[in-house]
């Protein structure tokens, strides 16, 4: 029975994590609670759960230098809570997945792949609507007060296009969460046509590929691009080089389909419409935020040099990038507005904000857990039906140049699951004694 409510609590947390970041969280501690009293918990000595525990180890030990040289200060311990210290939590989302027994991973798999679609189909249906779906959820439990609208792109063929966010609240996270099962669609795409599927089977794989990939575009979210298509080289090159898989006719008709998709988005480029607003942005044009992110990182640098080691201390950004600007402004008084009007909350690049608030032992072992989820990978410690639902891991250390999905408790909870779901289907013995 406690198995049973354990693997249930589970599979409702991975599929509400494309529902609602509260909703996964509070499954997510039901199913943790329930892990805790199981007889069996896994094999959780490996080389990820050394790297993990090490990483949040350091967080927890910059924590108490701060602490101290603060002077046990009540309110800087609230503070760190209430910034990057309550993430730790999220990382039980790795952990809680080692208890499934050999016979319900198949569950987890579906659950996976559930969530997968449920991410496609809002993601789909939100380009056509007015508002945000979130009212969905959210009037479930509160009375909605406004009416949140959705960025309108504008009209074609008569039908209004809008910035596709799913259920979530901002543009980043639904593509952050994209870019997760974005190379799922592309090889399970191609695996159909690999493995000579049936015609249903084929046509299903196609066209979900495809929608995603309307919607990815859509949603316009640069980071998780980029992130996604490290993901994808990651799995041809496994595929290619590794497995051997692919033949000389199969890289020609992936290179023709490419040149096509190319010239496609060439010729959008210039056409006059509102299809042409979501493919400027991903080549760089009219993003009025990517000036803001060199005033960003230009006044978060100074924090990193003079706190080299332990960092500013959790919770300490918003205080410290204001001092540290306020002396940019002064420095180049002629920049002073864009100093002023450019957010606050964090540093838009995962690397920079965990050397700031941690420092650079922090981002050196972040690098390590993103190395050595790469060679499991490369070294075929995956089954091929899991490595496609994995692969974004890979991407992920990506999209973190250009945005702080670190910090963001939606996105940063699925790649516990995946990571967890990674260690879960290890073909090869990793464990240490």
């Amino acid at each position: 029975m406690l198995y049973r409510s354990y693997l249930s609590f589970l599979c409702l947390s991975i599929i509400s994590c494309a529902i609602s970041v509260s909703l996964s969280q509070l499954f997510l501690i039901l199913s943790f609670l329930s892990y805790l009293f199981l007889k069996e918990k896994g094999n959780i000595r490996s080389g990820v759960f050394l790297l993990l525990v090490s990483f949040y180890s350091w967080q927890l030990l910059s924590f108490i230098y701060h602490l101290f040289a603060n002077g046990f200060d009540t309110s800087a311990i609230a503070l760190a809570w209430k910034g990057e210290l309550k993430d730790i939590f999220l990382v039980s989302a790795f952990f809680v997945l080692q208890g499934v027994k050999e016979d319900d991973k198949t569950k987890i798999s579906k659950a996976f792949q559930i969530f997968a679609y449920t991410i496609l189909v809002t993601g789909f249906v939100s380009i056509f609507s007015e508002t945000r779906l979130s009212r969905i959820i959210s009037d479930l439990y509160r009375t909605s007060l406004t009416w949140p609208f959705q960025h309108h792109y504008g009209s074609f063929w008569g039908i209004d296009l809008y910035l596709p966010i799913g259920l979530m609240n901002t543009h980043l996270t639904f593509g952050g969460l994209t870019s997760f099962v974005f190379p799922f669609f592309f090889f399970k795409a191609y695996d159909a046509w690999k493995q000579h599927l049936q015609i249903k089977e084929k046509f299903i794989r196609t066209i979900s590929f495809l929608l995603i990939t309307i919607v990815f575009l859509f949603n316009s979210a640069r980071s998780a691009m980029l992130g996604s298509a490290v993901s994808i080289l990651l799995g041809i090159y496994i595929l290619t080089i590794i497995n051997k898989e692919f033949s000389k006719k199969t890289i020609r008709n992936v290179l023709a389909l490419l040149a096509l998709l190319v010239i496609s988005l060439g010729v959008l480029y210039f056409v006059p419409s509102p299809i042409q607003k979501i493919i400027q942005p991903i080549f760089g044009s009219e993003k009025h935020t990517d000036s803001g992110r060199t005033f960003i990182w230009d006044s978060t640098f100074p924090l990193i040099k003079s706190n080299p080691i332990f960092g500013i201390g959790a919770g300490a950004y918003p205080k410290e990038i204001e001092i540290s600007r306020k002396a940019k402004e002064l420095e180049h008084p002629e920049l002073a507005y864009f100093y002023e009007v450019t957010q606050r909350g964090h540093a838009h690049n995962d690397y920079f904000h965990l050397a700031t608030i941690f420092g650079i032992p922090q981002v050196v072992l972040y690098l390590l857990l993103g190395g050595f989820i790469v060679f499991g990978m490369l070294n075929n410690q995956l089954p091929r039906e899991h490595l496609f639902m994995v692969l974004s891991l890979s991407g992920f250390f990506f999209s973190g140049l250009l945005q702080c999905y670190f910090q963001d408790d939606e996105v940063l909870i699925m790649f516990y699951f995946l990571l967890g779901y990674y260690q879960l289907f290890q073909t090869k013995d990793e464990s240490f004694q």
